[in-house]
């Protein structure tokens, strides 16, 4: 709540309260988000290889803290911020604008948000999902953690509804003061809440950089590109054969301790990589008191080749999500557009701000997740055996969620010509008499995609990543998120270049002034852009091995378990190299 009373409004913020110019205030949001979204991948590192999830949330929540309070500050205190500009002055440009003092203010608070975004978003989920117990083969532990990230998700949902509903109100009609106070109040008072369970929080410790082991792989494997696989079509018999140390259980005490690494089998995806766990002759002894090699960049063990390969697999998906955060941001941003040309009054005295309308997309996620965790998974029981514990795999539900992000489009789309009519045969031909809740339908089904897509998304992150990984799996979703921001400004920018060349005025359909543009013909091109983002998915999908699957053996391989010993003898010797590196050693 505190993040989004900040961050959402920030460009309006800028101008109304430090009288910045409208680019100004664009470009500085734009470097913040960016900030904002990629600050998790650097949090999720130091979570993973250092300090743990519990020690990195605890300094982000602090340092949230801080931020706030200087935020609050900066907005409540006249000497921390120019004085106040009316509008007439403003669109003259008299206004006096920020001194050095006001901005040295500002960005700060805003860097203390961006650091603590680093050490809160990527560890927060993560971290609840550490007190489950994830590898119980109780059912009921199974589908509370499913649950777990759903409902975590509606709380976020709500959080952002409560933000661009009542603290916005607050912002715009009361005073920016009282709308920072708020959030920044409620997590002094969470903050508490927090370290009461400290004592009893499940803690998994850091396992120290896991890239060095995931770089150790690609090189090993490049090393050995000439030798041949034993087994090429039986992983556990090829498993048998490759480097494959035992994993020592993690220590600790049951408040403190934690969480013990599973040990992946052996999968024929990407089976070069398997290349790197095959020991030879000029590979180094491996020392008997602990089992680790004298050559780490030569040799590695099965572990973590598939700790590389889920990294690998992951990134085709992840770029599916990218393209749907992409069409996401295009929805949210000229939606704010369109409200600000519409009526926007309940009743003859009340004026809802612009930005609540999209408050509509959060409140629809909000609801629709309930409605998909009790509902419809129930329904589905009925008519669809389980697999794994879920009626619905996480690829196949943020698949549904792509289909009904098009959608979205057209039926925006639809409204969007409705509305640009309307404000053309108007007076003026710049403001529609429609009302701005007609914006409600494209963002409630958008939501519905999301409550698919994104908790799709997060749970695939955090489930798919290896242990050791999960809070950069966390990192992954705001990623994304951050790229897709980028990548937005680029489709516009390509869309308007692409088109103006063929319209009267030079005006593209994504134009500023979206009544001289076509904005509904960029929503259908927004709806085909998610179309062949789900033919991509599905591609993704059908080669996708979920983490821990292996692949059953062909039947040329059942035929050879069934032949005589010398069998596996002439493998060995047809998979060596014209080298000394050919043997290999069984361990």
């Amino acid at each position: 709540m505190a993040s989004n009373a900040f961050s959402t409004p920030l460009t309006s913020y800028l101008i109304d309260r430090y009288n910045m110019k409208g680019s100004t205030a664009t470009d500085v949001n734009n470097i913040f988000s960016g900030a904002l979204n990629f600050s998790p991948v650097v949090g999720a590192f130091v979570a993973d290889a250092f300090w743990g999830r519990f020690k990195t949330l605890l300094f982000g929540s602090v340092f949230g803290i801080i931020a706030m309070v200087v935020i609050t500050l900066s907005a409540t205190i006249h000497q921390l911020k120019p004085p106040a500009c009316s509008a007439v002055a403003r669109e003259a440009g008299t206004c006096l604008g920020p001194s050095g003092l006001h901005r040295a203010v500002l960005y700060t608070g805003m860097a203390l948000l961006v650091v603590s975004a680093g050490g809160a978003n990527p560890t927060a989920l993560p971290f609840g999902a550490d007190q489950f117990d994830a590898r119980s083969s109780n059912e009921r532990h199974k589908r509370g953690l499913a649950r777990y990230y759903n409902w975590f998700y509606v709380i976020a949902m709500t959080a952002t509804f409560l933000s661009l509903t009542v603290l916005v109100y607050l912002q715009t009609k009361v005073s920016w003061a009282l709308g920072f106070a708020i959030p920044t109040a409620l997590m002094l008072a969470a903050f508490p809440v927090f370290l009461a369970g400290a004592r009893v929080y499940v803690r998994v410790p850091p396992e120290g950089s896991i890239f060095t082991s995931v770089a150790r792989v690609f090189v090993a494997s490049c090393r050995k590109w000439r030798l041949l696989l034993p087994h090429p079509g039986d992983a556990q018999r090829q498993e048998e054969e490759l480097y494959n140390p035992a994993i020592p259980a993690s220590a600790g005490n049951n408040n403190n301790n934690a969480q013990v690494f599973y040990t992946l089998p052996l999968t024929l995806q990407l089976s070069f990589l398997n290349k790197a766990a095959i020991v030879t002759d000029a590979d180094e002894e491996i020392r008997a008191e602990d089992g680790s090699p004298v050559r780490p960049w030569r040799l590695c063990s099965v572990q973590q080749v598939e700790e590389a390969k889920c990294l690998v697999k992951v990134v085709p998906v992840w770029v599916s999500g990218v393209v749907w955060f992409t069409t996401l941001t295009e929805m949210v941003n000229y939606t704010f557009f369109q409200a600000n040309t519409m009526d926007l009054h309940i009743g003859k005295h009340f004026t809802v701000p612009p930005m609540s309308i999209i408050a509509f997309l959060y409140l629809s996620v909000a609801l629709a997740v309930p409605v998909y965790d009790l509902l419809v998974t129930k329904l589905l029981l009925l008519v669809k055996a389980r697999r794994r514990g879920r009626t619905v795999t996480l690829l196949q539900r943020q698949g549904a969620g792509l289909v009904v992000g098009a959608a979205a489009f057209v039926v925006a789309a639809v409204v969007e010509r409705r509305r640009r009519r309307s404000a053309l045969q108007s007076d003026g031909g710049v403001s529609s008499p429609t009302s701005a809740f007609v914006l409600a339908p494209q963002l409630a089904v958008l939501g519905v995609s999301g409550a698919l897509n994104l908790v799709g998304q997060m749970e695939f992150y955090n489930t798919q990543f290896p242990d050791q990984m999960r809070t950069l799996g966390n990192a992954a979703f705001y990623c994304a998120q951050g790229v897709s921001s980028y990548l937005a400004t680029l489709v516009v920018n390509v869309v308007n270049a692409r088109t103006r060349r063929h319209r009267q005025g030079g005006v593209g359909w994504a134009s500023d002034d979206i009544n001289a543009g076509r904005l509904d013909y960029f929503y259908y091109a927004m709806a085909v852009l998610g179309a062949a983002n789900f033919v991509y998915f599905l591609v993704c999908s059908h080669f996708y091995q979920y983490k821990g699957e292996q692949q059953q053996p062909r039947a040329t391989d059942d035929a050879l378990i069934a032949e005589p010993e010398d069998q596996p003898a002439r493998d060995s010797a047809a998979s060596t190299t014209d080298g000394s590196e050919a043997a290999l050693i069984k361990t």
